[in-house]
């Protein structure tokens, strides 16, 4: 009896009943974060970095299935801004490249306050092609234009569509070959004249890029297409449209046929942003295009720039950073939330639910390969000495009302944290 009671001790354990319940379930082979950590997110309104000499910027990657030990997350040494917020990094659809932007420099050790806010950075002009297959990542760099602001890739992965400052040249595609080394570099002008593009997008389907421009209020769509040679085109289709006063990141519903678009109002500051709002666009892609249109806006929390929208189209998850990147002493620090909507087949979005919790600016928000669960960038929290940022998890429940429930583990990384992609 005694033997036998063993035996099925022995079964329990390596059929796995006694095992509990993984505290991070998230469904995908990896996940690429990057931190900008020689900045404090405080630095945005006091100008103090509180930074050590061992602050360093970094691309971390995770891969599943998750292992205590850690040997599953390795870094690279990638500089990285988190001016671009979380428009600053692709992954390959296979997951075997990420194209990373600088946006800009790193600081030099002596550095210890802005005095002129964001613009003190040093500019930069560089892209990293890093390679995520080896046990530790390796990276190559090219140039794309001075302060790039944003990238994109096609659903092929074969092309990249990078903005920048340069002018007469905001536009670069860049055709890559199966090491992800750029083949042929094709510059196009920004589709209004002279203005700065702040975010771009490839449509699902892989013929339209939308843009953002935050200087005159608009988002508008390039219709993409490929020559008798085989040569990539990018040309305006249609005139922009306004949006809000200060639109920032932009997401295509997975069909395409909507466009949603954070509207954050004012950037943050010692007086915080207020309330946001969201706008969801129909762009018109007919061959003949006509008007582009609004067709639903709601309003949103308080610097709610980060959205993902779920695989199935029904709900939309808003990272709303609240003023929680004010010093440690004002009232507001350390708090964000996340909103939860659902999106109607017409476009209308409904907020379902508001999740609070403690965390410092979180920047990026991406849902998994199911739909069942989400990741989220967080900069850093209310913690002194050698401090950190996280990846932090979420279960999604869908219905008619979504809710999210908080999943008791995280991933920790290096402070700053601002992109997370999911691959």
């Amino acid at each position: 009896m005694k033997k036998q009671s063993l035996v099925a001790l022995a079964t329990l354990l390596t059929t796995g009943v006694f095992a509990q319940q993984d505290p991070i379930q998230f469904t995908a082979k990896g996940i690429v974060v990057l931190s900008d950590a020689d900045m404090a997110a405080s630095a945005l309104v006091d100008g103090n970095l509180y930074k050590s000499k061992t602050s360093r910027d970094v691309l971390t990657v995770v891969k599943f299935p998750l292992d205590r030990s850690g040997q599953n997350i390795t870094t690279a040494p990638i500089s990285n801004s988190s001016a671009l917020y979380d428009k600053a990094a692709v992954v390959t659809p296979n997951g075997r490249f990420a194209f990373v932007l600088e946006g800009r420099g790193q600081l030099g050790d002596s550095v210890a306050t802005l005095k002129g806010g964001v613009k003190d950075l040093p500019a930069a002009a560089r892209m990293f092609i890093v390679d995520l297959a080896p046990a530790k990542p390796t990276a190559k760099v090219v140039s794309v234009g001075n302060l790039p602001t944003a990238i994109t890739i096609n659903p092929q992965g074969n092309t990249l569509a990078v903005a920048s400052g340069e002018a007469g040249k905001e536009m670069r595609l860049i055709e890559i070959d199966n090491t992800g080394t750029p083949k042929r570099v094709i510059t196009a002008a920004s589709p209004v004249p002279g203005a700065r593009i702040t975010d771009l997008v490839w449509s699902p389907a892989g013929d339209f890029i939308a843009y953002v421009i935050e200087d005159t209020q608009e988002v508008g769509v390039m219709k993409f297409s490929l020559d008798a040679a085989k040569k990539p085109n990018i040309v305006p289709h249609g005139k922009p449209i306004k949006v809000g006063g200060m639109p920032a990141t932009g997401k295509f519903s997975p069909d395409g046929k909507f466009f949603i678009v954070s509207d954050i109002k004012k950037g943050a500051s010692a007086q915080g942003a207020g309330k946001g709002e969201l706008f969801v666009v129909q762009f018109s892609t007919e061959d003949t295009p006509g008007e582009h249109k609004i067709v639903s806006q709601t309003a949103s929390g308080e610097s709610a720039e980060a959205l993902t929208i779920s695989p199935d189209g029904s709900m939309v998850i808003v990272a709303n950073a609240g003023q929680s990147y004010q010093p440690f002493g004002n009232a507001g620090a350390g708090k964000s939330s996340l909103s939860v909507y659902s999106l109607d087949k017409e476009g209308k979005l409904a907020l379902a639910n508001e999740y609070p919790f403690e965390g410092i600016m979180p920047q990026s928000v991406e849902f998994d390969k199911s739909g069942n669960a989400i990741a989220v960038a967080v900069s850093e929290f209310l913690d002194y000495g050698d401090r950190t940022g996280a990846i932090e998890f979420w279960k999604v429940t869908k219905g008619d009302k979504p809710a999210l429930e908080k999943m008791p583990g995280k991933i920790n990384v290096a402070r700053g944290s601002h992109t997370v992609r999911v691959y």
